[in-house]
C-alpha cells in the first residue's frame, strides 16, 4: 500500500462515516470534496492526513452514534470510486463549488441545517453568513464558503 491510498481510504472512510446516514454516495462526495478544498485552500499547509484528523472539529452537525459504515454496501463502493477523482483535483465539484460574479466560491464547511448542534458552527458560521454564504446542497446537507 502507499502513502496515496492510504490518504484516499482516510478520505472515503471519514466521508461516508459524516454522509452516508443520509443515503447514497452524493453527499458523501461532497464531503470529501470539502475536505479537498480546504486542502487546496492551503489548510494544515496542505496535508491530507491533518486536514482530515481536524475535520471533526469545523461540523455543524454531530450525532450521538457514529454511523457504521459496511464496507462492502454498494454505495461506499461508489465512494471509494469518486473519492479517487477528488484526490487528484479532477472531480466534477460542481455539486458543492461554484463560478459566479464572485470568481471561484468552493465549499469548505457543511451541515444539516435543521439540526445544527455545535456552538462553533453557529458562531462562526451561520453567523457570519456574509463570510461564509450559503452556496449549495446535497441531499440533506448544506455547503458553505
Amino acid at each position: 500500500m502507499t502513502y496515496e491510498n492510504y490518504i484516499k481510504g482516510k478520505l472515503a472512510s471519514f466521508a461516508a462515516e459524516e454522509a452516508m446516514r443520509y443515503g447514497g454516495s452524493n453527499c458523501a462526495l461532497a464531503v470529501a470534496q470539502v475536505i479537498a478544498n480546504r486542502v487546496a485552500e492551503g489548510w494544515h499547509g496542505g496535508d491530507w492526513l491533518k486536514v482530515i484528523t481536524d475535520a471533526p472539529q469545523y461540523r455543524g452537525t454531530v450525532y450521538d452514534e457514529a454511523y457504521v459504515v459496511d464496507p462492502r454496501d454498494i454505495t461506499f463502493r461508489q465512494i471509494l470510486s469518486g473519492v479517487e477523482d477528488i484526490y487528484h483535483f479532477t472531480a466534477d465539484d460542481t455539486n458543492v463549488n461554484v463560478n459566479d460574479d464572485r470568481g471561484r466560491v468552493s465549499a469548505l464547511y457543511y451541515c444539516e441545517l435543521n439540526n445544527v448542534n455545535t456552538a462553533w458552527f453557529r458562531d462562526n458560521i451561520l453567523d457570519d453568513l456574509g463570510s461564509h454564504p450559503r452556496i449549495a446542497k446535497v441531499g440533506e446537507l448544506t455547503f458553505f464558503a
